[in-house]
């Protein structure tokens, strides 16, 4: 019993114990909620930002809290981030729009989630399946913090955790898929929380913009990211996040058609049994006519653009004038003064990185990345524009950025250049074009077609540029994304006659056509389009014209609006379907740097006045007192245009016409019709007689000698200045043999065969060793010819399967080893100098080499 009372008292004085430390636990807490300030207490002491989202920050040291209603909990909007400053190695640069998402703030017992949702997939309502629309997807809980505050319906949470970090948007570029391409970028390595800060708050209504400093540290780059960055080991990326509220309107969102060339949305219905299960909308934005009876009428708000004050005062008539060229085309869609034009006064208390401006842009950077580039944000789920900017280069009318980047890496590389970004954000457009006219310009200032910088309204090319530039990049404001096929509309000799082009050379501007030079002996007609084509009208009154309140009258209207693509000057083709790249899509029209619908003629006519030029070349540009330096990005200009030219006519051999017409449309044609055989074989004689010929460079052979960069201090040290003629005339034709004995065009060769095509691999590829063996097989091989010969040859060995496995089929393998047989063949002569027995020598060496160890 004494033993059992003990145990019990003991138990007693334990829990009393426990009871009493509970208690005093209980108390601590208990004063420290009594001491912890209220939410309004907090705030009074902090500098408010209220708006959209409010925020308020500490005087002292900076540290935030944003603030938002329990109401607007679950609720989505829209987190728009761009890049207020930025460093191209780095893949960023100022006005580049990143991201666009979907994001809405979530509570979790005592914490704060931001969630991102996809949009992308559709579920029929009356489809019992749509029971089971959220399987297998997947939300991403983008942010979790604690809540610090709470208080009469406000929720109150750190604005660093919101935005001082990469968890709300990823900065630094992502690592290449490429080891290889990795390797050899800069990096900016690890994000510095201590040295990243929150610089700038602007707040709205309807919309809260945050600027924040990130800052990298590498302490051992192994790749120079440029001079712009001060110090190599720390870089700093300032980045806009825009936080929107989701418009509350009657926008109705309007389907897409692979007819035209809007950007999109895109949505997959998984309730439909149609194998194209696509439900995509297009980009547009939210025009509203003021007069809904009439006609033709104003709308209640136009799309507004801003001339930021950055830009020189002498070209804003041009520009000013470019952009409301559009509103031609949104009258044929019933929409007068579509398009209004402004200048941003010098006293602007706004910024041209707010969200709530259209601003066209101008920057001087040390790197352009790019001559125009124009943006625009859409609405995840319905496609409405909501913002878009036009950023522009001074550089592209100083032509500072040629000497640049020609002085450093020659034509090889300079013909297909464009500065590598990131690549983490594949929605984002980037528009070279400004590049590209660029280096127009200035070929024509060196041809004298032209008299340089001067006045931008008596020099016609200057003018025609600027205007091109801006036409263009307005477009893709309007949603409109390239068409590569619209420099069909001209016969070359139309192209020329003014009398017949009237301002207009192509059917959009949405191209990237080649300059109109005049052929040698004619009068030069336009340069460049000057305002919106008939594909332009069309594709905006597909886009643009005011919707049927009946569903199936609407569908019928826009039926019969697309129910023209069939017409010839409606031709359409963008990106996703150009033939730039070696081996890249099927349809020669749709390219880039072509012109007319006879773009083989045209380019031999191009060639002739290359060579025109580069007689002339040296005299013109040799001046006392002055370096050689003009005369290398001389040089550098007339081989990367007869590259461009060359790329273009290459595209012909193995080509196939495409037509997109839906069946039964009106000008329904087989969609798949091969490039006659006359024109491949037009195409594969011009590339022989201009290109791949023993005289290919004779024009310019009187300036080799005086091509010469100007020192800079120690920026050559330990580089061969002298020019590399060969290497830049091999890369020129690599390029096209790049093309021509690609797998995928001397397999075409033999697919289309089975539909009409009728040049063959084996027609193609006689007419290709002919062109580079036979002139000279018996006699003198010059330096050109015989790298041009040995690349070939390596071609064919690789083709052949001899030496190692091909990547080509099993036709194409048989007539490589044919055509090695014949080579060797032809290269039996004795004749020729030295240097050409030695090469015969080794040619019919490194064959028989091949074949003997095929045998052994």
């Amino acid at each position: 019993m004494n033993f059992k009372r003990s145990k019990i008292m003991l138990a007693v004085s334990f829990l009393a114990f426990q009871t009493s430390a509970w208690s005093e636990e209980d108390k601590k807490d208990e004063s420290k909620e009594k001491d912890k300030p209220s939410l309004s207490e907090t705030l009074e002491k902090q500098t408010s930002y209220e708006g959209f989202i409010d925020i308020y920050r500490d005087k002292k040291d900076g540290a935030g809290l944003v603030v938002i209603d329990e109401a607007d909990l679950n609720k989505p909007f829209l987190h728009i981030v761009s890049t207020a400053d930025g460093v191209v190695s780095a893949g960023t640069f100022r006005g580049h729009y990143r991201d666009t998402q979907l994001i809405e703030f979530r509570r979790y017992f005592n914490r704060i989630e931001v969630i991102s949702k996809t949009p992308r997939y559709f579920f029929d309502e009356d489809n019992a399946i749509s029971k089971a629309a959220d399987a297998n997807t997947s939300e991403s809980v983008l942010i979790s913090t604690e809540i610090k505050h709470e208080e009469d319906g406000k929720i109150a949470f750190s604005l660093q955790s919101l935005v001082k970090n990469e968890n709300l948007h990823r900065v630094a570029p992502m690592p290449a898929s490429d080891p290889k391409v990795d390797k050899n970028r800069f990096k900016v390595g690890k994000f510095s929380k201590d040295k990243s800060k929150i610089i700038e708050i602007d707040n709205f209504p309807e919309n809260t913009h945050i600027v924040v400093d990130y800052v990298y540290e590498n302490a051992t780059p192994k790749v120079y990211g440029g001079d712009e960055i001060a110090d190599q080991r720390y870089t700093t990326l300032s980045i806009q996040h825009a936080f929107v509220k989701a418009p509350e309107n009657d926008f109705t969102p309007r389907r897409d058609d692979p007819r035209v060339g809007y950007f999109t949305q895109q949505f997959d219905d998984l309730t439909t049994a149609e194998t194209a299960n696509f439900r995509d909308v297009i980009n547009r934005w939210h025009l509203v006519k003021k007069d809904p009876n009439a006609a033709i009428s104003d709308p209640v708000e136009p799309i507004t653009w801003w001339i930021e004050n950055t830009t020189p005062v002498e070209w804003r008539d041009t520009i000013k004038n470019a952009a409301l060229a559009w509103n031609q085309s949104f009258e044929k869609a019933g929409f007068s003064n579509a398009i209004a034009v402004k200048i941003q006064p010098d006293d602007a208390e706004w910024s041209a990185d707010d969200v709530r401006y259209n601003v066209l842009r101008w920057t001087s950077s040390p790197r352009p990345p790019f001559g125009g580039y124009g943006p625009s944000v859409a609405h995840p789920e319905t496609g409405q524009i909501l913002a878009a900017d036009i950023m522009l280069e001074y550089s592209f009318m100083t032509g500072r950025w040629l000497a640049s980047e020609m002085f450093t890496d020659g034509a090889s590389n300079f013909a297909t250049h464009l500065p590598q970004l990131s690549q983490d954000h594949q929605d984002v457009h980037l528009c070279s074009l400004g590049h590209n006219l660029q280096l127009g310009k200035t070929f024509a200032n060196f041809a004298g077609l032209t008299q340089g910088m001067g006045d931008i309204e008596k020099d016609r090319l200057l003018r025609q540029s600027m205007h091109y530039l801006i036409l263009h990049e307005i477009g893709h404001t309007l949603g409109l994304n390239h068409n590569m096929m619209a420099t069909q509309l001209h016969s070359p000799e139309e192209a020329h006659d003014i009398e017949i082009t009237q301002g207009i050379l192509a059917g959009s501007v949405m191209d990237y056509p080649s300059v109109n030079y005049a052929p040698v002996g004619k009068p030069q007609g336009d340069f460049y389009t000057e305002k919106p084509g008939p594909y332009d009208d069309w594709v905006i009154e597909y886009g643009y014209s005011v919707a049927l309140d009946d569903p199936e009258k609407e569908e019928q209207r826009l039926n019969k609006i697309l129910a023209r693509s069939t017409e010839p000057e409606l031709a359409f083709g963008n990106d996703a379907d150009d033939m730039r790249a070696p081996g890249r899509h099927v349809d020669p029209r749709i390219n880039i740097f072509d012109m007319s619908s006879d773009a083989i003629s045209y380019a031999g006519e191009r060639v002739t006045l290359i060579e025109d030029v580069a007689t002339k070349l040296k005299d013109k540009l040799l001046v006392d007192g002055r370096s050689h330096n003009d005369l290398v990005v001389g040089a550098n200009i007339l081989f990367s245009e007869l590259s461009r030219q060359s790329s273009v006519v290459s595209r012909y051999v193995g080509g196939v016409y495409l037509n997109r017409a839906f069946v039964g449309q009106d000008g329904y044609t087989q969609p798949l019709t091969p490039v006659p055989a006359e024109d491949q074989k037009r195409a594969m004689t011009l590339l022989n007689d201009e290109l791949f010929a023993p005289d290919a460079l004779a024009e310019m052979e009187n300036m080799f000698a005086y091509l010469q960069r100007q020192r800079r201090g120690f920026d050559g040290f330990g580089r061969d200045e002298s020019p590399k003629i060969h290497q830049m005339l091999l890369g020129t034709q690599k390029r096209v043999l790049d093309h021509l004995l690609h797998p995928n065009v001397t397999m075409r060769l033999t697919d289309t065969a089975l539909y009409g095509n009728e040049y063959s691999v084996d027609a193609m590829l006689s007419d290709l060793t002919d062109g580079i063996f036979k002139e000279d097989a018996k006699s003198i091989v010059n330096s050109y010819r015989r790298n041009l010969q040995i690349e070939y040859l390596n071609r064919l060995l690789a083709m052949s399967g001899l030496e190692k496995p091909s990547q080509h089929d099993f036709i194409t393998q048989g007539t490589a080893v044919s055509e090695l047989r014949r080579i060797k063949d032809m290269v039996n002569s004795r004749r020729g100098d030295n240097a050409s027995k030695i090469h015969k020598a080794f040619i019919r060496d490194l064959i028989n080499r091949a074949f003997h160890k095929s045998n052994s």
